[in-house]
């Protein structure tokens, strides 16, 4: 009898970076350029939660409960 459960869990990582840069932007661009390791490296990594999911998918919304047009007169 298998007793495993699915779980959701959710992750914070916060990681800062100083950069010599002539604008934001362009400071932006350096960053986003480093590789998936140099962004991790030394930064603060926290589980926020871990809920299990009842066998659904926590995070998904389904077309047919977005009210579409409500999104239009927003934007």
């Amino acid at each position: 009898m298998n007793k495993k459960r699915e779980y959701c869990v959710g992750v914070k990582i916060i990681n800062c970076f100083y950069v010599e840069a002539e604008n934001r932007t362009e400071a932006e661009e350096i960053v986003r350029s480093y590789d998936p390791y140099k962004t991790l490296d030394d930064c603060d990594f926290n589980i926020e939660y871990a809920d299990p999911t009842n066998g659904q998918v926590a995070w998904q919304i389904r077309a047919d409960e977005i009210d579409w047009k409500e999104l239009d007169e927003i934007n």
